[in-house]
């Protein structure tokens, strides 16, 4: 690839493509991804069962809810939702990570496999994710969950998703959150920024993916207006929990992640900004570089720290 980008070398290696969400390539993605997931056939040490929901318009989804061995109960929650443009299920990484958030943080992670455009676009996505956490909420007790130590989070479109239903959570009242998780989140349609024109020739994800994501996404809403919550950089952000957010610096989501952290500090939201260097999106798919592993270790420590805020 061009030398222009000082792309990590932990990093410069991942292939420069640009992204077509036609139903055919997303099928022939997500079976390659399918079948990467079983060929990895990793065992977590959790227990995980898996629960089937319904969503706003009746539509049936699962959830894993995967808790540790000997958690203390009532415990913290993390209702994690995964990236993949809006379109793309979840990859082994995913779950990989959720594992680690769920045992070093000593928490239940409730892992929603929501259903994907362009087949279901927005607010399918969006409504499946909002009645995993209404589920969470009402069956906290069942699920051996401590409402009031809820969070959410997510990584790329995930985080889209995760701080969309923090305001939603909020604007219904449904539960006070204790925090929101948001890695390299995709937050933005406007698409407009700096990065999200510039990085047109970037690793993994760029701007002219980024753009036709979104056009696919919110392909279905025939107003021409960005609805609530799915461009949540343009909502209304206060009162929301304290926060992390992650960026990468040759990501064309970069901006609109820095715009955010700006307009949560103007409201006196606590954010704990991770701003990483040399990175591109999705840089962590290589766990074992060194940037990958920090990383993971301040998301890791700003769940402890949220599970355990007021406890003392």
């Amino acid at each position: 690839m061009s030398r222009k980008y000082n792309i990590h070398p932990d990093f410069a290696r991942f292939p420069v493509f640009t992204f077509r969400f036609s139903t055919p390539i997303v099928w022939l993605m997500n079976l390659l991804i399918r079948v990467t997931r079983w060929l990895a056939g990793r065992s977590f040490n959790l227990e995980i069962t898996t629960h089937t929901l319904l969503s706003a318009d009746d539509s049936r989804f699962n959830v894993f809810v995967m808790t540790p061995h000997g958690l203390d109960k009532p415990a913290p929650a993390l209702l994690y939702y995964h990236g993949g443009g809006f379109a793309l299920t979840y990859a082994s990484n995913h779950l990989e990570s959720c594992a680690r958030y769920a045992n070093e943080a000593r928490c239940v992670v409730v892992f929603v496999d929501y259903r994907l455009a362009p087949r279901h676009p927005f607010p399918c996505a969006f409504d499946d994710c909002y009645a995993a956490l209404e589920w969470v909420v009402r069956e906290s007790g069942k699920l051996g969950i401590d409402p009031s130590r809820i969070a959410v989070g997510g990584d790329s479109a995930g985080g889209a998703l995760a701080a969309g239903v923090a305001q939603k959570a909020r604007d219904e009242q449904l539960v006070s959150l204790c925090a929101q998780l948001l890695v390299y989140p995709v937050l933005d349609n406007s698409c407009t920024t700096a990065s999200a024109t510039e990085f047109v020739d970037v690793p993994l994800w760029n701007a002219i993916s980024n753009r036709r994501m979104w056009e696919m996404y919110l392909s279905g809403d025939r107003h021409g207006e960005t609805p609530p919550y799915a461009a949540p950089g343009h909502g209304q952000l206060q009162n929301l929990p304290p926060s992390y957010v992650e960026t990468a610096e040759f990501d064309p989501l970069r901006d609109e992640g820095l715009n955010y952290i700006a307009a949560l500090q103007a409201e006196n939201i606590e954010v704990t900004v991770n701003e990483t260097r040399q990175t591109i999106h999705g840089y962590d798919g290589n766990a074992k570089s060194s940037i990958s592993q920090r990383s993971m270790q301040e998301r890791i420590q700003f769940l402890r720290e949220a599970f355990t805020r007021g406890m003392e």
